[in-house]
């Protein structure tokens, strides 16, 4: 249960420090004044998503710590999986700051998100007006059913897992191999298609940039023709580079004689006369060549768009189209060996099938036995909570398909009256209805669980008069095996009530904060008195506040 809840900069709570006790611990206090925010805390502490406008204005930074003890031996083990080291006491702990960033630690250890939910989900057991929303969902039915008697079904819900995820698989491998004949044919098809078009293209490597290369050339032509002339010009033209080398070599011989070293500056001259004679040819030749005609652009334009269609459906480049083609290839290959696979297959898909029918059934027979006791338990539950002609229907359609939950398709019908007919939730259902309808469920859940603690954020929504008073007792029945937190606006409920929690607001310095008393003696007599209505400090409110209370003590003592 738990012992003692801190919280820091939450909402309109700046720093709080809350001992609660066992039993059944109530929250009163005008609305808006942040009994709401004490329970959204314990939420948040346990691990439900945080959002930046809870923190309080003008801070950084929410903390919430939790103090549990007499934890149940279901938390012990989690602790123990998870290899956290625990005695009498758990200390939870979670900050969260305006940038978004977690940190939570169990006894002091950090943990992460998912170890602090396993945890969680064993210490308390939340019922909020969004559960409405949930029981109202048809697709929550089969968990909520589920959740009865879990350990019943844990293991062919285990089995059903591990064949769907086989079954999956074998299915995904006969895609590959084709499937049926008719699909396996078309793939062919398909694969032929893509290699033929891809061969007869004949790709060569870079092939694509070569073109590109010679289509920027033609575009140029006239430039590289006019540099081609001018070059040669200057090379080997009248008055060209080769006569001024040719005179240069002549004149040095002619005085080469009377010096040496003018010998080894002709043979460089010479050297380079024979190298731009070489360039002048080369020159001549390109520019010689240098020609095309429009039947060569065409062709290469029509060549190159071709190659950007390939590329466009089977790779960025040459070579990854060629890439494409292989395993093409590989794919056909393995397509026309594929029959004894198939073959292979198709018999494991029809063992998993039977081995998923006889689990799925024996899965599906024991949430129909669990229903029927699900039936009974809730009837009395409601004749107690004034409800005595209420009916729950758990009806079973069978899926078409299989899924981890088997092949039933869940869903809660229910009748207020007689003669009304069985009718689903969301069509039938009143909000007073609806609170005694989950009350009377989590009564039946907490028969399973090892949780220590439940939480009921005004389950008495929409409810008064004798009601109220039946929905009082029930809850504390429940607060003599658990510890319960709750919000209640009915004197009955609030009557029943173990330990007082006076929740008001109160401002300073131009800011507004929550603050929590506890109440004893004639406090909780007035307490009782205001959620009655009316003037609450006089002798009759007072005197009923009394025999309020008188009436639960009285009604406590019988169980």
């Amino acid at each position: 249960m738990i012992k003692q809840l801190k919280i820091k900069n939450f909402a309109l709570v700046k720093n709080l420090e809350i001992n609660f006790s066992s039993g059944f611990n109530v929250l009163i206090g005008e609305t808006g004044a942040g009994k709401s925010i004490i329970l959204k805390s314990i939420m948040f502490l346990l691990g439900e998503k945080a959002n930046k406008d809870s923190i309080r204005t003008g801070e950084n930074v929410i903390k919430v710590e939790g103090v549990f003890d007499n934890c149940s031996n279901n938390t012990l083990l989690v602790l123990k999986d998870l290899g956290i080291e625990n005695d009498s006491i758990l200390l939870l702990s979670r900050i969260f700051d305006a940038n978004g960033k977690n940190e939570y630690r169990i006894n002091g250890s950090i943990v992460a998100l998912s170890m602090l939910k396993q945890v969680a989900e064993t210490l308390v057991d939340t019922y909020g007006q969004h559960e409405n929303q949930l029981l109202l969902k048809t697709a929550n039915h089969i968990n909520i059913l589920d959740s009865c008697k879990p350990e019943i079904l844990q293991t062919n819900k285990q089995n059903i897992v591990v064949l769907l995820q086989e079954y999956k698989q074998v299915q995904a491998n006969l895609t590959k191999l084709g499937g049926s004949f008719e699909n396996r044919e078309r793939m062919l098809d398909l694969l032929d298609y893509q290699i033929k078009e891809i061969e007869n293209a004949k790709l060569l490597p870079n092939e694509d940039e070569e073109i590109e290369n010679k289509l920027n050339q033609i575009r140029n032509f006239e430039k590289i023709n006019t540099a081609l002339q001018t070059t040669y010009s200057n090379l080997a033209g009248n008055n060209c580079a080769n006569e001024n080398i040719k005179n240069a070599i002549k004149t040095l011989t002619s005085v080469s004689k009377y010096d040496n070293q003018f010998e080894s500056i002709i043979e460089r001259l010479n050297s380079s006369l024979y190298e731009l004679q070489d360039i002048s040819e080369l020159l001549n030749d390109i520019k010689n060549n240098n020609d095309f005609s429009e039947y060569e652009l065409e062709k290469l334009d029509e060549r190159l768009d071709k190659i950007k269609i390939l590329k466009k459906k089977y790779g960025n480049d040459i070579a990854l189209v060629l890439t494409f083609l292989e395993n093409a290839k590989a794919e056909r290959e393995k397509l026309f060996n594929a029959e004894k696979q198939i073959e292979i297959s198709n018999k494991k898909l029809e063992e998993l099938t039977q081995k998923l029918n006889k689990e799925c059934f024996e899965l599906s027979n024991k949430r129909k036995s669990i229903a029927l006791e699900i039936e009974n338990k809730i009837a009395k539950e409601f004749a107690f909570l004034g409800m005595k002609n209420a009916k729950l229907k758990v009806n079973f359609k069978d899926q078409t398909t299989f899924s981890n939950n088997g092949f039933d398709n869940v869903e809660f019908l229910f009748s207020a009256n007689v003669g009304q007919d069985l009718k689903a939730l969301i069509k039938t259902i009143s909000g007073g209805e609806m609170s005694r309808f989950m009350l009377a469920l989590k009564s039946i859940l907490t028969e399973n669980y090892g949780i220590g603690t439940l939480v009921f954020d005004e389950i008495d929504s929409g409810i008064s008069g004798e009601i109220g008073s039946a929905i009082a007792e029930r809850i504390a029945k429940l607060a003599k095996t658990y510890q319960v937190l709750c919000i209640t606006h009915l004197p009955q409920v609030s009557a029943m009530a173990d330990n007082y929690f006076y929740v008001s607001k109160q401002t300073e310095n131009n800011t507004t904060s929550t603050k929590v008393e506890k109440l004893e003696g004639q406090n909780i007599l007035i307490s009782i008195a205001k959620l009655s209505g009316g003037e609450f400090n006089t002798d009759v409110s007072l005197a009923h506040a009394k025999e309020l209370k008188n009436w639960a003590e009285k009604f406590k003592k019988t169980f």
